[in-house]
């Protein structure tokens, strides 16, 4: 049966690859056209604040295929155009299917992929968890903490608090004294500024094999962190990129211009990477440590011009030669409190790393 990726929601995409079925063929619509079908519809952010059906790609069913692991047969053009192709001749149109431009410009493409056996070789975990100025969101870190303790292979949970102008450091404080015996918690005050700088201090007194970030305000579904978390622990040689564009997200959850920014990077840094990246700046990435020694031993690790660190991460996956798989979340409006970030100036800085990424 061909499944029809635009009908499907967050949880039956998932629910797909976690059947006991052996091969999935999904149609998907090329990427040309993909964008044109919401704009008809008005189902895009250029036209609403919040989107009704999900914005799937080629790239994105490749990557969460591998995440669950799936490999690529093959994949082939449905329709070249929505119009009738009747008028064509069924040969050329046979030879036009064959192409590789037909990956953005066809309009319908059936991609089919059989699962293949992982090894149940689950790997130890440490997760760095920055905190700055998240007073009004420690019920849903508390709540956080106790969901990620279930984790199988749990190495620890390292929090970094980033020098708060509210009572951050002392609630972290009293859920520490209140779980540590419970929960393998570290928690640390930052020696500088910045999430970089936040993640930086908590990896480096790290132990895991495998490394995961997630930010303290928890707009991205828990659930869906600790699944990429999980399905990292049994991948090799991968940066697992969390994507929050992928499903329609929670109004008021990103605004408007820092979602037509983050998509214009996502299209720049895929560029620079020959990797398919749908979300450029979502907090929640997981990758090995073996990626994080390369990085610290090139000194891109300690590099003070990435403020967040996500391009650091992805630019380093790509050049050490991981993969950069996107794994669809769910993102939500924040509960508390407002973001630690400055759109202009930090996405210029952005654009200068990615700029000297691309000329190095």
């Amino acid at each position: 049966m061909k499944i029809k990726t635009w009908n499907l929601s967050n949880t039956d995409l998932h629910k797909l690859f976690q059947n006991e079925k052996d091969i999935l063929t999904f149609i998907v619509r090329g990427n040309t056209w993909e964008p044109i079908t919401r704009w008809v519809r008005f189902d895009s952010r250029i036209f609403r604040k919040e989107t009704f059906k999900a914005r799937i790609t080629l790239a994105d069913i490749e990557s969460l295929g591998e995440i669950y692991g799936f490999t690529l047969i093959s994949w082939e053009a449905q329709k070249l155009t929505p119009i009738s192709t009747k008028l064509i001749p069924q040969m050329i149109k046979n030879i036009l299917r064959k192409l590789p431009i037909l990956r953005s410009i066809a309009y319908e493409i059936n991609i089919s992929m059989f699962k293949v056996e992982t090894l149940n070789n689950s790997k130890s975990i440490s997760i760095v968890i920055p905190a700055r100025n998240e007073s009004g969101n420690i019920d849903l870190l508390e709540k956080a903490l106790l969901e990620l303790n279930n984790l199988p292979n749990l190495k620890e949970i390292i929090l970094v608090e980033g020098n708060s102008k509210d009572n951050t450091w002392d609630l972290l404080n009293i859920l520490n004294k209140k779980y540590s015996n419970n929960i393998p918690i570290l928690l640390f005050k930052q020696n500088g500024k910045g999430k970089k700088n936040a993640v930086v201090n908590g990896f480096d007194h790290s132990q895991g094999e495998i490394l995961a970030i997630i930010d303290s305000d928890f707009t991205v579904d828990l659930d869906d962190s600790i699944g990429a978390i999980i399905q990292s622990s049994k991948l090799n040689n991968v940066l697992i990129n969390c994507s929050r564009t992928i499903f329609p997200m929670e109004k008021d959850a990103m605004r408007w211009a820092n979602y037509i920014g983050n998509r214009l990077f996502a299209i720049f840094l895929s560029c620079l990477t020959n990797q398919k990246i749908s979300d450029a700046l979502c907090g929640t990435k997981v990758f090995s440590r073996e990626l994080f020694e390369k990085m610290k031993n090139n000194g891109s690790w300690y590099s003070k011009q990435d403020p967040f660190g996500d391009f650091t991460i992805l630019f380093q996956a790509a050049k050490n030669k991981n993969k950069i798989l996107n794994y669809p979340v769910r993102y939500y409006a924040r509960k508390a409190g407002s973001p630690n970030i400055s759109r202009w100036i930090d996405g210029l800085k952005l654009l200068k790393i990615s700029i000297l990424f691309w000329i190095s």
